[in-house]
Parts: C-alpha cells; structure tokens; sequence
C-alpha cells in the first residue's frame, strides 16, 4: 500500500466532491465539443487519437514521479491484467460503443440509459460486495436523481423515448452502464494499492492500442489534412481537459470516496451537458430541466449526506496538520 502525508479537516474531505463537480462540467462541456468535432471526425479515429496524443505525456509524468520517490515500476500480474481490461472497457465499451449506440437511439435515451442506470447498477453490485450499506437517504436519494435525469432529458428537443425504433440503440446504451459499473467498481480495487499516475497511464495505454487498429484502418494524411481548425480545437480540448485531467481527477476522487458514491456524480452529466449546450450550441433549456436539474442536486446530497456525517464523526475536534494516511478510502 502507497502511503502518503496530507492535511485534514473540513476542506480536505471536501476536496474529492469538488473534484467530482469540476470533471463533470468538464465532461459536460465535451459533450458539446464532441457534437461539433463530430461534424468532421469519424468517431473511432477521433477516439484513437485522443488516447494517443496524451500517452507520452502520461508516460513522461509517471517516469519523473517514480524516479522522484524511489519507487520501481511494478505491478502484480493480476493487477495488470485488469487495469488493461479497464482500459479498453473505457475506450471500446464506454466511449465508442456511446457513440456507435447513439446511431440508432436519441440523446435522451443515452443519458437515461447511458448513464443513469449506471449508479443503480453500481449500487447493487457494491450491495452484494459489502462494499456499502443502503441507508434511507440512500434508497430516497437514487429514485429521485434518475427520476430527475427523465425530467432533464424530456424536457429537451428529442425527449426520452422507449420503442421499436430504438431498441437496438437503448439495449447497447444499457450495456454501457453495466460496463461503466465493472470499470468503477475494478478502478476502485486498483487506486488505493499503486500510483495514480502509473494507473492512468496503463489505463489509456491499452485503450490506444484497443484503437489503434481503427485508426491505421480509416485515417491517413489526407484525411487529417482535411480537418477543419475546429476540428482539431475540438480534439485537443477532448483529449487535454475531458481525457487527461478529466479521468485523472476522476480516479483521484474515486480513491476517495468509492465506487457507490462516485457514481452517483454521473447524475451530474446531463445538467452540465444541458448547460453547455445552451452556452455553446444555443439549445433552448426548458423549466423542466431546471425542475430536473435541482432535483439531481438535492439527491446527490442526500446520498453524500451519510458519507459527510460518518467523517465528520470520526475526525476530533483538535488534530494535527498532517497525518499519515492510507491512499484510497473505502466506502461506509
């Protein structure tokens, strides 16, 4: 287990939730981004790249940290194995299979199915683990946040819909939320035993390779050359701000507080997502996603509410400035 020194107090057990908050409005944002970028990039080459271009950076970071603090570049055999299946789990079955999945359903749906069952799904496996206790503010909170994600994404242009004409689209966007789930719950096994900065470089290690077949396969010189400039704006804030500092900050807040409660961040995507899309796209927001977007907000504070209740128990009064503390935490 990676040890390390860091201050406590109110702030400090703040911190992962701000984190939380500042990934999803960045994600938010990239939904947005992604919708312009997709006007001039196939989604598989778009997503090959975007794992690739921030690979050596990933690299040279974890290389200086290990030299930094003596450490030896080593994982277990195991540990290996799952951070690789993590990786192409996000870059394979998360991202494009949204992407692909969205051909034959709505956005609506993607955020409801996409997403939204993504805690629910996460909760009952974290049940059976022992991982986390249902608390009435648990049970309340997650009804209201998915009832509230319905009420956000019905009140937009393409509401929510359950047909014929989707269902291939919405059986692939619910398969996300299961794999979304497996990814949360194997991340958290991972980020309290190794370095943050080796996991996340693993991580998008693999997802590269898992894309770069797709890359070598649909992209050459002349097909870059085509891109628009805002082509590749949009690909570098995707890559720079959603990948790098998105799924870093991601991880570093899920070795905080959990699979569970990470999740239910997630609720986050569609209020953020409506908001940048009013700002970038001009889309209209209806008082339904206001309604919707305050009810997300009151359900992720009660299902925090038991979390901040349990460590504001357990921290004295008087404490020192620092104490030495375990890396990772898991869930009450």
């Amino acid at each position: 287990m990676l040890t390390e020194t860091r201050p406590t107090g109110g702030l400090q057990r703040l911190l992962p939730h701000a984190g939380f908050v500042i990934v999803y409005i960045l994600w938010g944002i990239n939904i947005s981004v992604m919708k312009i970028g997709g006007q001039q990039w196939d989604p598989l080459v778009f997503n090959g790249l975007r794992y690739l271009s921030i690979i050596p950076f990933l690299w040279a970071y974890t290389y200086f940290y290990y030299r930094k603090n003596g450490l030896k570049l080593q994982m277990a055999g195991r540990d290996l194995a799952l951070i690789c299946t993590l990786g192409v789990v996000s870059a394979i079955g998360m991202e494009a299979l949204l992407q692909y999945a969205l051909q034959f359903s709505n956005s609506a749906n993607g955020a409801v199915l996409g997403r939204g069952f993504m805690p629910v799904i996460t909760a009952v496996i974290a049940v059976i683990l022992k991982d986390i206790r249902l608390t009435w503010r648990v049970m309340l909170g997650i009804p209201m946040a998915f009832l509230s994600i319905i009420l956000i994404v019905a009140g937009g242009e393409h509401g929510f819909h359950l047909g014929a004409d989707t269902l291939h689209g919405d059986a692939l966007l619910l398969l996300r939320s299961f794999l979304g789930a497996f990814y949360l719950i194997g991340m958290n096994r991972l980020v309290s035993k190794y370095p943050l900065a080796l996991l996340v470089s693993l991580e998008m290690t693999a997802g590269a390779v898992s894309l770069l077949p797709f890359l070598l396969w649909k992209a050459d010189i002349a097909y870059l050359a085509a891109r628009s400039g805002a082509g590749w704006i949009c690909l570098g804030y995707t890559a720079l701000f959603a990948t790098l500092i998105g799924f870093t900050l991601h991880n570093w807040s899920l070795s905080r507080l959990g699979s569970f409660k990470s999740s239910v961040y997630g609720y986050l995507l569609p209020a953020t997502a409506a908001l940048a899309g009013y700002w970038l796209l001009q889309e209209h927001l209806s008082v339904n996603q206001y309604v919707g977007g305050a009810g997300v907000l009151a359900a992720m504070y009660l299902v925090q509410k038991d979390r901040m209740q349990r460590m504001k128990q357990t921290v004295p009064s008087a404490r020192p400035a620092a104490v030495p503390r375990i890396s990772g935490a898991k869930e009450a």
